[in-house]
């Protein structure tokens, strides 16, 4: 492989990326799908809270983690004190996390405009096309793996992925004592991470079809 083609490789892995991180921002702090996801499983009447409490409590964690509130201190009707040390201390560990995915999307599209300004200046769609293809089977790969543990072994799955990104246990919490693991069931998370991976895919297959028409067409 040349380094012309390595180069366009790496943009197309930078590009899918960017794009996944981009979905993970989106889905993953979208209130509006959580409140959605509260009302159809009825989690506020299993839980003998509020519905508006519920959905003020999953509004303060995801305010915290987009850094648009300074702590987690709080108190709503029907609950009391929403969060516990533990779990103020869990959330601060997943805000940094947070910001280190943000950093790496940054960093993604920076390298996808990059691509796009050199390509265009050398005229090489074709060269930046086929980086892309090559790196869209990767990522297809890596995706349906992925895919395929979450949908039949979802707590091994979210299981691995706290000990990959968190260096403490801090996130074990106890539906007797901890509020957040109860307005987080595992449920929410197979949702929300089934609809992550079914929404790259499209996009990154969308993309890849736009790649094979640029191979396809005239232009070098």
């Amino acid at each position: 492989m040349t380094l012309r083609r390595l180069a366009a490789w790496f943009w197309g892995m930078a590009a899918i990326l960017a794009m996944l991180l981009t979905i993970v921002d989106l889905q993953a702090l979208d209130t509006g799908w959580y409140d959605d996801w509260y009302r159809h499983s009825d989690l506020a009447e299993r839980l003998d809270v509020p519905e508006e409490s519920l959905e003020e409590a999953m509004s303060m964690m995801l305010e915290y983690v987009r850094g648009d509130r300074s702590t987690m201190d709080g108190s709503l009707a029907g609950i009391g004190e929403v969060y516990n040390a533990r779990e103020k201390a869990h959330m601060k560990d997943v805000r940094h996390l947070y910001e280190q995915a943000m950093a790496a999307k940054y960093t993604a599209w920076a390298i996808v405009g990059l691509g796009v300004v050199i390509a265009g200046w050398k005229k090489a769609w074709k060269t930046l096309a086929l980086g892309y293809l090559q790196a869209g089977l990767c990522w297809l790969f890596l995706l349906a793996f992925l895919g395929l543990w979450a949908a039949t072994g979802f707590t091994d799955f979210w299981t691995h992925f706290h000990e990959l990104f968190f260096n403490n246990d801090l996130w074990l919490l106890d539906p007797a004592t901890d509020f957040m693991i109860r307005i987080c069931p595992e449920s929410l998370f197979f949702d929300l991470v089934i609809r992550i991976v079914l929404e790259i895919t499209a996009v990154a297959v969308t993309g890849g079809v736009v790649s094979w028409l640029v191979l396809r067409s005239g232009r070098r």
